[in-house]
């Protein structure tokens, strides 16, 4: 079977299509290892399929036995988008994979389970062949993308959530985990960026880090493929459909549909936006049509959606869905999962019994596969008219025509002096569609397919494209000097280091965002007083997740408390203030304590508002939350599923229980988010622990004790946090376990042998200061006589006084004389020092090793010297400038990286891994 034959048939066993030419085009690009820079495809014709293409393409370098393309993808959707195609499609492509003999597909079942073989082959471990991770369902938290360094994997997150991490400073991370994503982000990935018209900084951030990577010879750098249906400067050098993609004997006909599909455009002045928009949709209302509504502000589209839902009479819930940015992750998934509306939207075989209508705002205009019959909006930019347009009669036809109906009002047209560069581009848009459809003459409107679309914008003058497109961010200036600062990840504080907000998104005009969750445990902890280092950690160990936030304006989000607030006060008794506890947690994850009534008051003159770009934790017992998941200041009530933080199955499970234990000893356990005493289950392994209280001394309680515990299965304790996971393993079988692992690892990747040799001697050393008896107390062993790696259990971390283990490993290290030969001795003991993120550069004094390992000769411990501990502290950073200045931020990152991934395989029980197939690297 030839190559074009094979990709053929391997696509269509993956998508259950068949390939388009221009698909072909860019597999036969991507097996070159020739990625082009961008993709500029119309909407509509399988942009997100690059993500099959990748997969098969590395199938087929693994086959030849020479893997040159990156073994991890990322895929960047726009932080607006609420629900993205890429993901449809990834997890369709995993299921055939994982389940070849399925009966929608069953007749491709011998060619799926070859390329399971194939992606099988690459790996280092037995982990499922292909690890995913996404935004929402069962695949948000899963952290499989960074299980095994060698397996294929896919992550598909937002500029916010990749590109923070990329950066050293991924949100909510600590210090163990912001180099381990920069590596495994910044290294031996490519890099999709989808819609990267919409957000041209993170584009630019993209092309320097990879120019910077280049210019430090980094061993993996990152490729970067962006991809865009609205190109800017009009697709110069991009991959463009050509000629032959209307001409091919299989999908040519599926390619003029779409790019022919009828839809016609007319504008509508009106002096109420919402009125216009409700007045024009409601023609539909007889018609059984799909019709889709889009809103530029959320207010105006809860507004129209609320008229249109009274003007449809009965039930219309189940006829009016409303899709906005600041709708929380979990009713968002629900809406998407279940909602009738929005089903309908994505199926184009789909037919209504009566008229349904989506309003939306811009979080449903990328990145969405929605086919309407219809389409009504308000103004915007030219750039957002165009993807709008992409999503009514997306795939064309010729028995179907779509009407699609712009309002506009006197405000659009004339901006006034003082607008903004949005609302300028606006007026903009408006010119240039006045224009067209002055000039157009047809009765029915302007045509807007996409090829006639695409003809008109590429006949604008450049200045006219410019001036209606969204305005482009200003882009800080990246130097060295900020990018050696966030990978200076073991300091914490560092005067002059900025947040990275600003270099994804650069410097826009656009408000602050803050983003609202609600937690059970905020009342507990505030009653506690528990301090915001403690705080810190539990909500690192409980990681805010995507179903838990909802996301808005700043402004907005404290105008709205404010009311809520208010509200509280009204029902409060006359003699009492009504306030709730609530936490901030910043980019870094770290937490301190505040009150409702503190932070909606509006932040002083050329101060920095506290809401800017933060996480607000509300206890339960505010409320906040509507049933449709909108913050709403006059829902004082909770309500049920208001804290959603357990809502995650599979891997990602966890659950959160008080534990009371009288002076007797006795423990009885109650679920947080249940009423009833039980018991955690025995599948679930404990992950973290706050005292919230303690008899005291004398009382007739002395000894009765309230703890608030964190549990979760092994699988992600082990993967999360290596450090403490929750396994007894003798320290001798674990340093075998991650010797075998690094091996296979290192052999999967095809390393040079003395890098191989480095990783394996940093592997086998990693844990030798966990044998000092402060450590073993901290593991709780009771058997002394065999130290032990991981435990079942462990005290509070303050237990080992500072101390840090690999910090005694590192002192044994460097006396070794086996080591002091190794010509990679600085990369071995750096990658010793910085396993659990510290020696990047530093590490505090009190980590010092007081203690020593144990002399096998006199049974006496070789207590080492201040000076030897001094010594090591800054040869450690000493070492840390010259590995970083030759194998670059992202490389030196990722080689800690592989060795983490090895004890991570290595604290679960897990088989050992294969051995590695030949050809395979």
């Amino acid at each position: 079977m030839t190559t074009s034959n094979s990709f053929y048939n391997e696509f269509r066993s993956l998508t259950g299509f068949s390939p388009m030419r221009w698909q072909c085009r860019l597999f036969e690009r991507l097996l070159k290892d020739d990625i082009p820079e961008a993709c500029d495809i119309p909407t509509g014709l399988g942009k997100t399929s690059a993500i099959v293409l990748w997969l098969l393409a590395l199938v087929h370098q693994a086959r030849d036995g020479c893997v040159r393309l990156p073994r991890r993808l990322a895929y960047i959707v726009n932080r607006r988008t609420i629900v993205d195609q890429a993901t449809a499609t990834v997890e369709g492509m995993r299921r055939r994979l994982l389940q070849p003999e399925g009966p929608d597909w069953e007749e491709h079942a011998h060619i799926l389970r070859g390329i399971a073989s194939v992606l099988g082959g690459l790996s280092a471990s037995k982990e499922p062949l292909l690890g995913v991770s996404t935004l929402r369902g069962e695949l948000a938290d899963n952290e499989e993308w960074k299980a095994d360094p060698a397996r294929p994997a896919i992550v598909i997150g937002t500029i916010d959530m990749i590109g923070s991490k990329l950066l050293f400073s991924g949100y909510g991370d600590g210090r163990y985990r912001r180099a381990h994503h920069a590596g495994l982000i910044g290294q031996d990935t490519l890099i999709i960026h989808d819609e990267a018209h919409l957000t041209p900084a993170f584009s630019d951030l993209l092309r320097r880090i990879a120019d910077e990577q280049e210019r430090s010879r980094e061993p993996r750098r990152v490729r970067v493929m962006e991809l865009s249906a609205t190109q800017r400067d009009g697709g110069k050098g991009a991959l463009q459909l050509e000629a032959v993609d209307e001409t091919d004997a299989h999908t040519g006909r599926i390619v003029k549909h779409r790019l022919d599909a009828k839809k016609w455009l007319r504008l509508h002045r009106c002096d109420n936006v919402v009125q216009g928009l409700a007045e024009k949709a409601t023609l539909h209302i007889e018609a059984k049509a799909k019709v889709l509504v889009y809103v530029r502000s959320p207010e105006d589209a809860q507004q129209v959606a609320d008229v249109i839902r009274k003007k449809t009479g009965k039930a219309a819930d189940e006829r009016v869905a409303l899709l906005t940015g600041t709708i929380r992750g979990y009713e968002r998934d629900r809406l998407v999962n279940g909602d009738r509306v929005y089903r309908a939207m994505l199926d184009p075989e789909s037919s209504v019994a009566e008229t349904v209508y989506l309003v939306s705002t811009s979080a449903g205009e990328v990145g969405i596969d929605l086919d309407a019959d219809h389409l009504v909006c308000d103004l915007t930019t030219l750039d957002a008219m165009i993807q709008r347009l992409g999503r009514v009669n997306r795939r064309g036809g010729e028995s179907r025509e779509a009407r699609v109906d712009v309002i506009w009002t006197e405000q659009d047209e004339k901006p006034g002096e003082k607008a903004s560069a949005m609302d300028k581009a606006v007026a903009a848009t408006l010119h240039i569609l006045q224009d067209w459809v002055n000039k157009s003459n047809g009765a029915n409107g302007l045509l807007v397919s996409p090829r006639h679309l695409r003809t008109l914008v590429e006949e604008l003058s450049a200045k006219d494209r410019e001036a209606a497109f969204s305005p482009e961010p200003t882009i800080p200036p990246l130097s060295d000097i900020l990018l050696d600062s966030w990978s200076l990840t073991s300091i914490e504080d560092m005067p002059g280091r900025r947040e990275v907000a600003a270099y994804l998104h650069g410097l826009t005009g656009d408000p602050p965002e803050t983003y609202v969750v609600w937690r059970k445990e905020v009342t507990l902890l505030s009653q506690s007083r528990v301090d915001e280092s403690t705080l810190t950690d539990w909500f690192r160990a409980c990681g805010i997740e995507a179903r838990e936030r909802l996301r808005d304006r700043t402004d907005r989000v404290r105008k709205t408390l404010d009311e809520l607030l208010t509200a509280h006060r009204r029902r409060a008794p006359k003699d009492g203030e009504q306030d709730f506890p609530i936490l901030l947690l910043d980019e870094r994850g770290r937490a301190r304590w505040s009150t409702l009534s503190e932070i909606v008051k509006r932040p002083e003159r050329d101060l920095p508002d506290v809401l800017a770009y933060r996480t607000v934790v509300l206890p339960v017992e505010a409320g906040g939350l509507d049933r449709h998941g909108l913050l709403d200041g006059k829902a004082t009530g909770p309500i049920n599923d208001i804290d959603v933080a357990e809502k995650a199955t599979g891997v990602g499970r966890r659950e959160r229980w008080l534990e009371v234990r009288t002076a007797g000893g006795e423990s009885q356990w109650r679920r947080l988010l249940s009423d009833g005493v039980a018991k955690p289950s025995s599948e679930l392994s404990e992950r973290e622990r706050i005292p919230l209280k303690r008899g005291e001394e004398g009382a007739e309680d002395e000894g009765e004790s309230t703890d608030l515990v964190l549990f979760e299965l092994p699988e992600k304790a082990a993967r999360e946090s290596p450090e403490t996971a929750r396994v007894r393993q003798p320290l001798a079988e674990h340093t075998k376990a991650i010797q075998r692992h690094m091996e296979a690892i290192a052999d999967r990747l095809g390393l040079e042998p003395t890098i191989k040799e480095a990783l394996v001697a940093a592997a086998r050393w990693h844990d030798r200061g966990k044998d000092r008896p402060v450590w073993q107390r901290y593991a709780q062993n009771d058997n002394g006589s065999e130290p032990l790696a991981k435990s079942t259990r462990y005290l509070h971390g303050r237990a080992l006084g500072g101390y840090r283990h690999e910090f005694g490993s590192l002192l044994e290290a460097m006396a070794d004389p086996e080591i002091a030969k190794h010509p990679e001795r600085d990369l071995i003991l750096h990658l010793i020092a910085a396993h659990h993120g510290w020696a990047r550069p530093h590490f505090e004094r009190r980590a010092f090793d007081n203690e020593g390992p144990l002399d096998r000769s006199t049974g006496e411990r070789r207590l080492p010297t201040t000076a030897a501990n001094e010594q090591a502290l800054v040869e450690a950073m000493q070492r840390f400038g010259r590995l970083h200045q030759r194998f670059g931020r992202w490389g030196l990152a990722w080689l800690e990286a592989l060795v983490r991934c090895a004890d991570i395989a290595a604290s679960k029980p897990a088989a050992p891994p294969s051995p590695a197939a030949d050809g395979a690297g």
